[in-house]
């Protein structure tokens, strides 16, 4: 039994700590204006408890987080090569649309991605953005990959030594892993590593999420998935760890027998490696990747659609593949984040014609500009509450 004076006591704090509890939380009204009044607002003034913010919007500058996963397995050298003598024609279009990007690259190498997370640009930097002048050559060194063009030489090298048994050597087994990249090629899980943690703050909460796997193989190669090796176990980490992100899955692989068949390693005299299992290093139809890619979505305007696009890794020019992507991309970029849920319904006026008319949608905070309004800039106006003056 509690002495009375204590009784009182407690009973008097439960009855306190009531109150508090059921009391309105208080926020510090100087951080609410601080956050929706920050660089990007042209003006802000604050006034019977809400912050009017006025801001510059081009459409379709939206912002995009854009990962590359690039296949470094044996076998890969000459598709890198390739796109990267045609990642400019990618950059043209984001850049002619004024899309706010940042580009991030990680190999299908689990053990690597674990332990490194993103590669390094030869900048030292983690991403790539339309702030850096030389975003091309930034690109292109990275995605051609040395470790893929040391591990198919030292293939061809025991091959023309050894013959078809090579892989049967001591030389093979001791010197393989010092060359060579894993050959277990992991695209999905290495990029649910890298996503559900948000490595190195690379996302965005107000960005899209754009991925791009380029592989010509399948998920491990035939060996059993794990769980975060399937398309399903990605798309459950997304809706769980980033409900409210828009995103999309593009897939650059193998599509058929014809070019499973042709993405071979060939030696220089265009002699196939072989061993007496068949071909040393062979490629495998990207089944787990089209099924992530053709999985259920909606696009920006809530229309259903696939996932993402499934291009050919064995078209000879990839022009196509990267003006397609691209051109996505820009169009997806027609959404403008506001601060807050707005008090009231926001207005938009075109900049240099106030009479002018733009169409477009709001759910919650973001506003979707109509397609084929890319290019217009616009004012933007807004109240958020931010609490008694």
């Amino acid at each position: 039994m509690y002495p009375m004076c204590t009784r009182t006591q407690f009973i008097i704090g439960i009855i306190f700590g009531s109150l508090i509890a059921c009391s309105p939380t208080k926020f510090n009204q100087n951080q609410q204006i601080a956050a929706v009044c920050d660089s990007s607002a042209t003006s802000c003034i604050t006034k019977n408890g809400s912050t009017e913010v006025s801001q510059s919007y081009k459409v379709g500058s939206g912002k995009v987080d854009i990962l590359f996963i690039n296949d470094n397995s044996a076998s890969m050298s000459k598709v890198q090569v390739s796109m990267s003598a045609k990642f400019v024609g990618f950059i043209q279009n984001l850049d002619s649309k004024s899309a706010d990007y940042r580009i991030a690259m990680i190999t299908t190498d689990l053990n690597s991605v674990i332990q490194n997370r993103f590669l390094n640009f030869s900048n030292g930097k983690k991403f790539i953005t339309n702030a850096d002048s030389d975003r091309v050559s930034l690109f292109n060194n990275a995605i051609v990959r040395d470790e893929t063009l040391v591990c198919e030489n030292f293939i061809i090298g025991m091959f023309n030594t050894f013959g078809t048994g090579f892989q049967s050597t001591s030389q093979y087994a001791n010197e393989y892993y010092s060359k060579c990249p894993s050959p277990d090629t992991r695209g999905i899980y290495a990029a649910n590593v890298v996503i559900s943690e948000n490595s190195s703050s690379f996302l965005r909460d107000d960005a899209n999420l754009n991925i791009i796997l380029i592989s010509n193989d399948n998920v491990r190669q035939g060996k059993a998935l794990e769980a975060n090796d399937s398309a399903g176990a990605f798309i459950s980490m997304m809706q769980n760890k980033h409900p409210n992100k828009y995103w999309d899955f593009n897939s650059i692989i193998v599509k058929d027998e014809a070019c499973r068949q042709s993405q071979t390693l060939y030696t220089a005299t265009s002699q196939i490696v072989m061993n007496q299992y068949g071909p040393a290093v062979s490629a495998g139809i990207g089944t787990e990747y089209v099924n992530l890619s053709n999985s259920a979505a909606k696009d920006i305007d809530g229309n259903p659609r696939p996932r993402g696009q499934i291009l050919d890794i064995c078209q000879s020019d990839y022009s196509h593949h990267f003006s397609a992507m691209s051109i996505q991309i820009a169009q997806e970029a027609r959404m403008f984040t506001m601060k807050c849920v707005p008090s009231e319904a926001p207005s938009v006026i075109v900049a240099g014609n106030p009479q002018a008319s733009v169409s477009y949608t709001v759910s919650g905070n973001k506003i979707i500009f109509a397609k084929g309004t890319e290019g217009t800039s616009v004012t933007i106006n807004y109240k958020c509450y931010t609490g008694p003056t």
